[in-house]
């Protein structure tokens, strides 16, 4: 996670945590309908290198 942009590894580990969009936009200081797309790219961009949550890291 740490090679993504600091707002979008924010909003994933809140969204992890539990918390709503409309909280995850107030803490990362975008508007609430920015946290889906958001949160869609970020996961691509994981994806991309080869991050995979259920193992807890790159493979």
């Amino acid at each position: 996670m740490d090679r993504l942009p600091l707002a979008y590894s924010t909003a994933l580990r809140l969204r992890d945590a539990g918390l709503s969009d409309d909280a995850i936009a107030r803490r990362v200081g975008v508007e609430p309908e920015a946290v889906g797309p958001m949160l869609r790219v970020a996961e691509a961009k994981l994806a991309s290198v080869g991050y995979d949550d259920a193992d807890g890291g790159t493979r």
